[in-house]
Parts: structure tokens; C-alpha cells; sequence
């Protein structure tokens, strides 16, 4: 059983995922993810704690699962980045098959 003395040093900031509450900042038990904790839930404006509101990463977390985050959000960034010059080299072969088909036509339109 958990008893929560001090908000910072008994609970973890988390952010909440449901669709009623969007990256809402919530305070619960730092022994959550452990299984041997209490219910304790309260929301960050109800406390008036609001240091960090503004972050996309979850305030108190495991590090090893931040890490875990940041590799996935990296990842997928290199997977966007490796796709996007893919398109960008496949648009440039299109302008230059487009430049030389150009170039051709009007050498035959002159040949004429």
C-alpha cells in the first residue's frame, strides 16, 4: 500500500492517451508500473502543478522506456527521411526524362 506524502516524491507525471483527455498531465502512483501499488490519481491543473505542461515526453518516466521512445520516434524519422529522398531522386529522374522528351519534340517540330 502506497502513502503519498509529497506529490514529487511519491508520484509520477504521465500523460494521459484517451480520447477524452488528450496529453492531459496526470499525476499517479510511482509504483505503477511495478504491480504493488495504490490508486492514487489526480490530474496536474487540480493541484495547481503545472512545471512541464508543455512537453511531449512523459515527466518521471522510466528512462528505459523513454529510450525506448526516442529510438522508435528516431527510427521512424529515418524511415520518413529515407522515403523522402527516395521521392525526390524519383522526381528528378521524371524532370529530366520530361527535359529531354521536351527537347526532342521541339528538334522534330524545327526539323520540319
Amino acid at each position: 500500500m502506497c502513502v503519498i506524502l509529497v506529490v514529487d516524491d511519491d508520484t509520477t507525471i504521465k500523460k494521459s492517451g484517451t480520447r477524452e483527455n488528450p496529453d492531459r498531465l496526470f499525476h499517479t502512483c510511482a509504483r505503477y508500473p511495478k504491480g504493488s501499488h495504490c490508486n492514487f490519481f489526480r490530474w496536474v491543473e487540480e493541484d495547481g502543478y503545472v512545471v512541464g505542461a508543455e512537453t511531449d515526453a512523459e515527466v518521471g518516466g522510466d528512462y528505459d522506456e523513454w529510450r525506448l521512445n526516442v529510438s522508435w520516434r528516431l527510427g521512424s524519422l529515418e524511415g520518413e527521411v529515407r522515403a523522402t529522398k527516395m521521392l525526390i531522386m524519383l522526381l528528378s529522374v521524371a524532370v529530366v526524362m520530361a527535359s529531354v522528351l521536351c527537347v526532342s519534340l521541339l528538334f522534330t517540330l524545327i526539323s520540319k
